[in-house]
């Protein structure tokens, strides 16, 4: 009777121990491999790019801001933009958070290109980090209504609401902001870039949008090229 009733609590104390090692995090010095994605291509092939873009794109571009703007000072176009590794890390894992609370799945993220204009501040009255400035933004993509859209995060009655950066086809009804979300937490229609430019709005609207890194040039030259 005795054996009988250790052999079950050896067992269960086997089966604890067992779930907690597999709850604590793994901390193996040593990871193994990971396979690259299929879109990473080769340092020649990056070179070739940049060559192209400084031979194609770099002159118009210098050539058009300098004819728009009476500056003494020659323009510079940005040939690059960067984020140090914890930002990314951080950023990626707030939009999965984000995501998670609307119930809404994250596609894609998009790269656009844009520029900061020429004055010191924004419409809003935040400050412009780089004046007229080529920069970049990132936008987190969703599946809406059988399209790939970008969307912010907004808090519509009480729910968390995935909500299309896209302002829609028609402008029927200003009070679109208002209407229920459906059962996926995403919003039927929502305004151009609704989110604004603060991280988050009064009535609980969250960007995603991932902008500001350090342009360059200046300072110092970059991996392909020598030239400031």
């Amino acid at each position: 009777m005795r054996a009988r009733l250790i052999s079950p609590l050896l067992f269960l104390i086997f089966m604890n121990s067992l779930f907690l090692s597999c709850q604590e995090p793994a901390n193996d010095p040593n990871p193994g491999p990971v396979k690259p994605p299929e879109e990473i291509i080769s340092v020649e092939q990056a070179t070739e790019m940049y060559k192209n873009y400084s031979e194609r794109r770099v002159p118009l571009i210098k050539k058009y801001e300098d004819s728009v703007v009476s500056d003494t000072n020659p323009f510079t176009p940005t040939r690059l933009a960067e984020y140090d590794l914890e930002t990314i890390k951080q950023y990626i894992a707030y939009v999965e958070y984000q995501a998670a609370q609307a119930k809404v799945d994250v596609r894609t993220l998009r790269f656009y290109l844009s520029n900061y204009p020429n004055s010191e501040t924004f419409a809003n009255g935040d400050k412009v980090r780089y004046p007229r400035r080529n920069s970049f933004f990132v936008l987190p993509t969703m599946e809406y209504k059988g399209e790939n859209v970008g969307f912010s995060i907004a808090e519509i009655d009480g729910k968390f609401t995935a909500v299309p950066i896209k302002k829609p086809a028609n402008n029927e009804d200003k009070g679109q902001n208002k209407e229920q979300s459906d059962s996926k937490g995403q919003v039927n229609e929502a305004g151009f870039f609704m989110a604004g430019s603060n991280p988050v709005q009064n009535g609980g609207t969250s960007s995603l949008i991932l902008n500001d890194g350090n342009l360059m040039p200046p300072p110092g030259p970059d991996d392909f090229s020598n030239n400031n």
